[in-house]
């Protein structure tokens, strides 16, 4: 099963704390770079090829997707497929220009890197890839085509993981494919046609690791030759910097895959669709202990925000920007009263309280479904919640009594204040620590910074409603945090926030990400003033 029930919604939020292979491979890369990239989220503006990278992709995927007519020769099937290059390659290029236009942050022109021959060029070369395949199948008289998870088919129905959250309103078509008594082009076609990420689907399609502390997704499983070949589709030409990751890659998701699944991984590949390169690499992934190593690694690193860093790298490990920066470019705000240094805000907490009324797991503001309770002192009682899935997982295994909540985060939501639990935090029954009174939780901060970068992501979750969140970066001239606003929160004054812009911040609430702060926009109290520099 390619795909399985993920542990947790992410249908906005993405875990940044869970083992992936592109974290793995940016940690091994370079450790300053995962850092700012996964814990702080600091991300660069988006380029012409990031976009492409995806639309190709996914424009390749739904020729794969297709249903052969019936043939006679490998030559009629390849003229068939080479017929629905043109129209799948003016879809990519009208979405990906689209995507990039409308981007809050890009650089670079795009069209002056993607024009309709290049982006056709790049799917006759996957296809060619794939023909490969289906030619061995047909020498070889067949294959394995019954799964229980079929290759996607733009005839047939997606498969859900989780149907009952799907829509229900969607009728999709179902005619199964009729195979002959002797093998034909068209059986073969069907046979080799590999398992792809399947378009219709707004579920995230991963394989999650049973303890939750992984998870990755493949871009293409071929099984047609009853053995398990995971093919990684690069946009590329397999040189460069970036290429020595495809190894590391691969690996972890032939480790996911045998940990996840029955079969085994038998080969791995990367495709690359610039000039046809099918670069095969040895199955050779690191043990569960080497990779929990890694995992445990990333989760004790520091969560300082100073920024730039104190050492930042040599910039030469590829990808590498933020992490070699070693001054920034734009003068530090002026912070004047109401608001204060992002060093100021208060980390941790230490408060005393009767526990009571566990929850849970129930969704976050992320959609993630994490542990609760309750803790009341006097006549205030505030909502404990852990911080991101599986942060705090012995919540529930608390005394209901009287307890020391120590290292909790305080934060707000919905206007009601929240303290949340991760792995520094704890349960006492008793404790030294010096006590905050409850009713004197910091839930709000009022911040003053330089814009240092700016997304906006948009998306359905698996009911088909839509989602929106934007994010951006403040540096205060020592330290920087991520602001984030969801939905209606969205608004034009955010909308037009850009780099260098001066923005102060009043009663933006306080959540955390990764034991880090992270601002929240409340459409209803929180004030915005954008200044632009130009």
């Amino acid at each position: 099963m390619p795909a399985q029930v993920p542990p947790e919604a992410q249908s906005i939020g993405r875990a940044r704390g869970r083992l992936s292979a592109s974290s793995l491979t940016t940690f091994q890369r370079c450790q300053k770079q995962w850092f700012l990239n996964y814990r702080i989220g600091l991300r660069g503006p988006l380029s012409p090829h990031q976009v492409m990278g995806i639309e190709v992709e996914e424009a390749f995927v739904s020729i794969l997707m297709h249903r052969a007519p019936m043939l006679n020769s490998i030559e009629e099937l390849s003229d068939w497929l080479y017929g629905l290059i043109e129209q799948a390659a003016k879809d990519a290029l009208a979405n990906g220009k689209s995507i990039f236009e409308d981007s809050m942050w890009k650089e670079g022109d795009f069209d002056e890197f993607f024009d309709l021959d290049y982006v056709s060029s790049m799917l006759k070369n996957g296809i060619s890839l794939q023909l490969e395949e289906v030619k061995a199948c047909y020498e070889a008289g067949g294959g394995v085509c019954d799964f229980d998870i079929p290759a996607p088919c733009w005839d047939s129905p997606p498969h859900f993981t989780q149907p009952e959250k799907a829509n229900s309103m969607v009728v999709w078509k179902d005619e199964p494919h009729k195979f002959s008594d002797s093998i034909t082009w068209q059986d073969a076609w069907e046979i080799a046609r590999p398992w792809v990420k399947d378009p219709r689907n707004p579920e995230p399609q991963r394989m999650y690791h049973p303890e939750k502390w992984a998870a990755g997704e493949c871009d293409l499983v071929l099984r047609w030759d009853g053995k398990t070949r995971i093919v990684d589709i690069k946009m590329g030409d397999g040189k460069g910097k970036f290429a020595k990751s495809l190894e590391g890659q691969l690996n972890f998701y032939a480790w996911l895959w045998n940990e996840t699944h029955d079969s085994k991984c038998h080969g791995l590949e990367g495709w690359y669709l610039t000039n046809g390169l099918r670069k095969i690499v040895e199955v050779n992934p690191l043990s569960t202990t080497d990779y929990k190593k890694i995992y445990s690694e990333m989760k004790s690193w520091s969560t300082d925000n100073k920024f730039p860093l104190e050492s930042p790298c040599d910039g030469e490990a590829g990808g590498c920007h933020w992490c070699s920066v070693s001054s920034v470019d734009y003068q530090p705000p002026n912070i004047e009263m109401p608001c204060e240094p992002l060093s100021a805000i208060p980390s941790r907490v230490n408060v005393k309280g009767k526990l009571q009324g566990a929850w849970g797991p129930l969704p976050n503001h992320y959609g993630e479904p994490v542990l609760g309770a309750m803790i009341q002192a006097g006549d205030k009682m505030v909502t404990l919640e852990e911080s991101q899935p599986n942060s705090y997982p012995k919540m529930h295994e608390s005394p209901q009594d009287d307890v020391v909540i120590t290292g909790a985060l305080p934060g707000v939501w919905r206007g009601q204040p929240r303290l949340y639990m991760d792995d520094f935090s704890s349960i006492e029954v008793q404790s030294d620590e010096d006590l905050t009174r409850m009713g004197m939780l910091r839930t709000k901060a009022n911040v003053h910074g330089v814009v240092l970068s700016c997304s906006k992501r948009d998306g359905k979750r698996a009911d088909g409603r839509p989602w929106s969140m934007m994010s951006f970066h403040l540096w205060d001239g020592e330290r920087v945090a991520e602001v984030v606003a969801f939905g209606s929160a969205i608004n034009g004054t955010l909308l037009s926030i850009k780099p260098g812009n001066e923005v102060k911040l009043v009663s933006a609430e306080l959540g955390w990400r990764e034991g880090l702060v992270q601002l929240r926009i409340d459409s209803r109290t929180t004030r915005i003033e954008n200044k632009s520099k130009a």
